[in-house]
């Protein structure tokens, strides 16, 4: 879901709710700013963003549960 920034501070309350089941977007001069999501979907953004960035000559998939579970173990 895409929100004005002056939308969001109105009703902040209600899109943090609404992170917990979707990304929250929210745009500054028409163009996404800042990201609300919850928890766990921020965390797999995250790992899937690394995804590359290293050589790992084993399984990657492996490799990116062992480390999502490495950060949820965090909590």
């Amino acid at each position: 879901m895409y929100v004005t920034a002056t939308e969001f501070r109105t009703n902040v309350g209600k899109y943090l709710e609404l992170a917990s089941i979707e990304d929250v977007y929210i745009l500054k001069h028409g163009f996404p700013s800042v990201i609300v999501s919850s928890n766990k979907e921020g965390r797999k953004r995250v790992v899937d963003s690394l995804k590359g960035s290293c050589k790992y000559d084993g399984d990657l998939e492996k490799l990116l549960e062992e480390r999502l579970n490495d950060y949820e173990s965090l909590d």
